[in-house]
């Protein structure tokens, strides 16, 4: 009982952390990463060139210039927020509050066996990183040799992305300065930001990298391949990432679900803003006015289809 009452001020000043967090980076990152390019007007063939001034492995100065403005598109993206982007924000937090407040429960059913941990903590290496870059290189290789500038796009844009999501995950981590949780069992300072106010060594917890990484690389491919069986299977090496990530004792709960938002956004905007053929947009827009309460969906496609526009109440 006393146990318990030493850690209540301990989780206070957690909470506080976090829900400071959430405000400060949460927000601006979904606002930005809802700001995708106005639909082309202007019908284009499905196999369309890579402009001469994108991102290339060829060209690494324009890809740095390309994530320099991804990353400052993201820090200043307070500026440019609605008060339309908290209805999907606010359910975002509430989950993430939610996971948050069971995180230690969850870890305490997570096993502490060693070859169990071990062999989660591989899975997802692979998940989230092996079969990302893997795919990235072929794709980028074959579409190089094959002249398909599909494939090609798909390397890039994927490389893109999981740039974009380490870095932005890099800045977090330091700034969250959360605690991992340890293999063997909880200690201490396992979950705690900034743990008594000082910077902890081992505090590179919040969010999941590995996780904000195969869902950006899950997104730039779905968008590029919108087939379902091909979302079904990069979409699910993402969530087999997340799971893994906390069957092997690396992240709490909390990190992985904030880390496959953030990932899953940022991959959303690398294809919005820089790939060459954005063939299909889907953008929901609330409708609130006077007694009326509904959802705008707005489907363009940059064939000869055009656009088509519906609203639900």
């Amino acid at each position: 009982m006393n146990s318990h009452l030493r850690l209540q001020p301990n989780q206070r000043r957690s909470c506080a952390r976090f829900l400071r967090f959430t405000l400060v980076w949460l927000i601006p990152l979904g606002c930005f990463a809802q700001q995708a390019p106005a639909p082309q007007q202007d019908p284009v063939p499905q196999q369309v060139s890579m402009p001469q001034d994108s991102c290339a492995f060829s060209a690494p100065g324009r890809c740095a210039i390309e994530i320099a403005r991804d990353q400052t598109g993201i820090l200043t993206s307070p500026f440019r927020m609605h008060k339309k982007d908290l209805l999907w924000l606010a359910p975002l937090a509430a989950a993430t509050g939610a996971a948050f407040a069971f995180d230690h429960k969850t870890l305490d059913r997570v096993s502490t066996d060693p070859s169990q941990v071990n062999a989660f903590r591989q899975t997802s290496n692979f998940t989230g990183l092996y079969v990302p870059l893997a795919t990235i290189g072929t794709t980028w290789m074959a579409g190089t040799f094959t002249h398909n500038d599909h494939l090609r796009e798909t390397g890039v844009l994927g490389a893109e992305a999981l740039v974009d999501t380490m870095l932005f995950t890099s800045l977090v981590k330091f700034g969250t300065n959360r605690v991992r949780p340890k293999a063997t069992g909880p200690f201490p300072e396992s979950g705690e930001f900034w743990p008594d106010g000082r910077h902890y060594s081992g505090g590179d917890s919040f969010p999941s990298g590995h996780t904000a990484m195969a869902f950006a690389f899950a997104h730039v491919i779905a968008d590029e391949y919108p087939g379902w069986k091909i979302k079904l299977a990069v979409y699910s090496l993402a969530a087999a990432t997340a799971a893994a990530r906390v069957g092997g004792r690396e992240h709490f709960p909390s990190d992985v679900l904030v880390g496959g938002a953030v990932g899953y956004l940022i991959g959303g905007y690398v294809y919005n803003h820089r790939s060459a053929s954005s063939r299909n947009h889907v953008t929901f827009s609330p409708i609130v006015g006077g007694k009326t309460f509904g959802v705008s969906l707005v489907f363009s496609r940059s064939h000869d289809d055009g656009a088509a526009e519906s609203s639900a109440p």
